[in-house]
């Protein structure tokens, strides 16, 4: 009997405590609907990861280019000199070449340089962001100042072009080459050249803020999305489709925003973009037929990315946010230090997908369900 009572008194002192512990203890965090499969601190970058043909991943910040195996193991880190890195273009021997503000730099597979072209002498102008692609002819089309270059790969230079006074986007297929230059006073011009600098067709458009070129698949379409430098009634941010081979509009789809991010095509045949660094819209990419704009909170402005289950991946400037593209909501969203800054880039599996946060970490994600 005695133990009894004390047995009593010592639970009714103890419960009340135990009730409080509970009350304060932290409760248990819901399942994330995806997965960290891994982590690299790679620095800070504005510039999106980019996949090569061979599933590995580029990391471009500063004059570093790092290149990580699709485990996330870093395989070699490279300085350039002569400015910023742009987005490599990809050799079948496993060579890397890198544009800058000043020159082409071949990186071999292990690391080290190879082959480079320096920009002529005396050349002036900026170009907006450094860039090339390759083209017709099997060369490369640099852009460096003000001047296109048409390149040799481990030669030389063939012939340049120098239109306006600054040279804002290149892309290229295995038959023509799209330059976007623009002059002052004089408006914007996109012009689509072939091997040997002839010009096949020109559209002009008022002075530009800004563009951006997406080739679609089987190279028969160029998108493009343009900011005007002044926005008005006339001069809206517009995604403009054209036909590779003869310049003419296929169709025009403009926004009442006046920013606008580059334009993401999904494996599904959608546009993505995000406009006002606020909304997301998703535009068919045969007629130019919005199928669904979608408010989010404080979008970083950088361009989404689609996997093949039908998740949107949209940066914001604290959070990444999961949508479905089938019915245009919002599955999730979630917090990552610094924000997503840059673009994210999809890994071959159509499944994987990689962003940089604004602390400089390189996330490989994968969403756990389809929507």
């Amino acid at each position: 009997m005695f133990v009894m009572r004390v047995l009593r008194l010592v639970t009714a002192i103890l419960c009340p405590a135990f009730v409080l512990a509970a009350a304060f203890a932290p409760a248990a965090q819901a399942a994330r609907p995806y997965k960290i499969l891994w982590q690299h601190v790679g620095g800070k970058t504005a510039l999106p990861p980019v996949v090569s043909p061979w599933g590995d991943i580029f990391l471009l910040g500063g004059n570093a280019v790092q290149r990580l195996d699709p485990n996330g193991r870093l395989l070699w880190s490279f300085n350039v000199s002569g400015g910023r890195p742009g987005r490599p273009l990809f050799f079948t021997d496993g060579s890397v070449f890198l544009p800058t503000d000043r020159a082409l730099y071949e990186i071999k597979p292990y690391g080290r340089q190879g082959w480079s072209f320096g920009v002529l002498a005396g050349e002036q102008g900026k170009t907006a962001v450094p860039a090339a692609a390759r083209g017709p002819g099997d060369l490369f089309y640099v852009l460096m100042g003000r001047s296109l270059y048409a390149v040799a790969p481990r030669q030389n230079m063939i012939w340049y072009v120098t239109e306006g006074d600054a040279a804002l986007a290149v892309d290229a297929d295995r038959h023509r080459v799209y330059l976007v230059h623009t002059a002052r006073d004089a408006g914007s011009t996109l012009l689509a050249l072939d091997a040997r600098a002839n010009v096949l067709w020109r559209m002009g458009f008022a002075e530009l803020n800004r563009i951006y070129l997406n080739l679609s698949a089987d190279g028969k379409v160029l998108y493009a999305v343009v900011v005007p430098g002044k926005t008005d009634e006339r001069n809206r941010a517009a995604v403009y489709a054209l036909d590779t081979a003869t310049g003419t509009r296929l169709w025009r789809h403009s926004f009442p925003q006046q920013e606008l991010s580059d334009a993401h095509l999904g494996p599904d045949g959608v546009l993505y973009l995000v406009a006002g660094k606020r909304y997301l819209y998703a535009l068919d990419a045969a007629t130019g037929e919005e199928k669904f704009s979608l408010p989010l909170l404080d979008l970083s402005g950088a361009a989404p990315a689609a996997d093949r289950r039908g998740i949107v991946y949209v940066p914001g400037k604290e959070r990444l946010y999961a949508v479905s593209s089938r019915t245009g909501r919002l599955l999730w969203e979630d917090r990552f230090d610094g924000g997503i800054p840059a673009s994210p880039a999809i890994a071959h599996d159509g499944l994987t997908v990689y962003f940089v946060s604004g602390k400089g970490v390189l996330c490989a994600l994968r969403a756990e369900e389809a929507p």
